[in-house]
């Protein structure tokens, strides 16, 4: 048996061997703790980090307290309708197998349409669309309170499946807010549509786009979703195709609230009479932007810049062929400017058309005469020939202009209103060219004054700049050549003199200018009249 001695050496070297396995094994063991990280290890249990909440705190450590979360407080508030206006869009019509001659219907039909029901001011919402707008504005608000919760739980996930510093007091208002958000979600699934305020009614209001005539262009999405995207209560659409010489007209009108199309038409015609029956469309468009039964008025009164009441209220100022009003009883009146108002009352018949024609009376003023010398001038009172002098004309209710003119003469202008004379008697001055040319004497006088002024000005404006210049160069040589700063102070001193007198000579010149402008004013006014 052979026996192996170990000698220092060798120890040494098995050592050193031992030595480096080991802190081969160290450097393995911690890259493999680094290949899985720790923030996908789940946390600490609940009752760990209470038990350590509670333990007393080592000694010579600082405890810092965490304040107490604040609990949400749920919102149990009622829905509320915060759009002021009840709008329409009206777009253009698609079209198939038009020919050019017939290419313009795509918008043109729809812009006839639009301009017989663009009038119309205020939809009346009534019972079921009051209560379908409460359901519209309870489901609003649902979407939103369910996007909340959604966001809460993704906050809270977010905390319950990461390691985060102080989690359990982080997790505390998420919680809050989830719950806050579920109390929300559930008041407004149980909530009744009756307890929901609606809008009575609001101002109607007609979308702009951006297709001829400032039509909108055709939907590319379904109805439904293209009103809630531009915010439309109303969408007015159709198509338009041509089959053997006809064509083939679809109208449709699609309520976003009912959610659905609460008027169609479909027909084939030719175009004359396409175009004869548009009135009809138009009424039964109005039917539903209005919300309510019409009365069609037509008011042409005598004269035609009259105004009409209804009920105490403005509903046409002038004459108006188309007038959408409530049927039923009402009180009306006309009223215009020299005219004695007419108020009487009228029933107005759902669907049906009224005509109001009155003709008002004048009221007495009393007459003005007016002559003129030489007589048959042309009388004219506020644009409006009446007859050659002499003549009597009524006296204007109200601050009028009138003018006379007569060939050879000039003409000559004049107010008359309600404390005017009751007679007026003029000279016409013979046209013989004085006028003009004294006219254009002033105006002369006065450009001649502008172009002295103007020129004036350079002069002090060129003397200030030497004269400054001047006194610095004199400064500048006092020391070295005094002779020539003598010189330089002298002509300093005489371009100084130049400068006032420049601004004596400028400010005589304006004064001048300002009398020869208001001459010239005075005049203009004088031949005017």
């Amino acid at each position: 048996m052979r026996i192996r001695r170990c000698t220092p050496m060798k120890k040494i070297r098995r050592f050193a061997s031992m030595r480096t396995a080991a802190a081969l094994g160290i450097v393995f063991f911690l890259a493999l703790g680094a290949a899985f990280p720790q923030d996908i290890l789940p946390p600490a249990p609940a009752s760990s980090g209470a038990a350590l909440a509670t333990a007393p705190p080592a000694a010579g450590t600082t405890v810092t307290a965490v304040p107490a979360p604040v609990v949400g407080k749920p919102d149990l508030s009622l829905p509320k309708d915060t759009s002021t206006q009840w709008q329409v869009g009206i777009t253009v019509f698609s079209t198939a197998g038009l020919s050019q001659d017939n290419s313009y219907l795509a918008y043109s039909l729809p812009l006839l349409l639009k301009n017989q029901v663009s009038g119309l001011a205020l939809h009346t919402y009534q019972q079921e669309e009051r209560e379908l707008a409460a359901k519209a504005l309870i489901d609003r608000e649902i979407a939103v309170a369910e996007k909340a919760v959604t966001d809460a739980r993704k906050d809270r996930d977010a905390l319950l499946f990461n390691q985060v510093p102080a989690g359990a007091a982080a997790r505390t208002p998420v919680e809050a807010r989830l719950t806050a958000a579920s109390a929300r979600l559930d008041f407004l699934r149980s909530l009744q549509p009756s307890l929901v305020e609606a809008a009575a009614e609001k101002p109607v209001s007609f979308k702009e786009g951006t297709g001829a005539g400032a039509l909108l262009e055709v939907p590319a999405v379904p109805s439904g979703i293209y009103c809630a995207q531009a915010g439309i209560d109303l969408l007015v659409g159709g198509s338009i195709q041509e089959v053997e010489g006809y064509l083939l007209l679809d109208i449709w009108v699609f309520d976003r609230l009912a959610g659905t199309n609460v008027f169609s038409y479909r027909n084939a015609a030719t175009r004359d009479e396409l175009y004869a029956s548009l009135p009809t469309f138009g009424r039964e468009i109005a039917r539903t932007v209005l919300g309510r039964p019409w009365s069609l008025v037509s008011f042409v009164p005598d004269p035609p810049d009259a105004a009409l009441y209804l009920d105490g209220k403005l509903a046409a100022s002038g004459a108006s062929p188309t007038l959408y009003l409530a049927p039923g009883p009402h009180e009306i009146r006309l009223s215009a400017t020299g005219y004695h108002d007419v108020t009487r009352g009228i029933e107005l018949e759902p669907e049906k058309e009224t005509r109001i024609d009155d003709s008002l009376e004048k009221i007495a003023t009393g007459a003005i005469a007016i002559s003129s010398d030489p007589p048959g001038a042309d009388l004219y009172v506020d644009s409006l020939w009446k007859g050659k002098t002499p003549l009597a004309v009524d006296r204007p209710p109200l601050r009028s202009r009138g003018v006379l003119s007569s060939p050879g003469f000039y003409d000559l202008s004049f107010s008359m209103g309600p404390a005017s004379p009751a007679t007026f008697s003029f000279s016409l001055q013979k046209d013989i060219g004085t006028r003009d040319t004294h006219q254009a004497k002033v105006r002369d006088e006065f450009y001649s004054s502008l172009g002295f002024f103007a020129f004036s000005l350079p002069l002090p404006l060129f003397s200030y700049a030497l004269a400054f210049d001047f006194a610095l160069k004199s400064n500048y040589l006092a020391q070295d050549s005094p002779a020539a700063a003598a010189q330089a102070q002298t002509a300093s001193l005489i371009f100084q003199g130049t400068y006032y007198g420049g601004i004596a000579v400028s400010a005589a010149l304006f004064v001048w200018m300002v009398t020869r402008i208001v001459n010239y004013v005075r005049v203009a006014n004088e031949i005017a009249g």
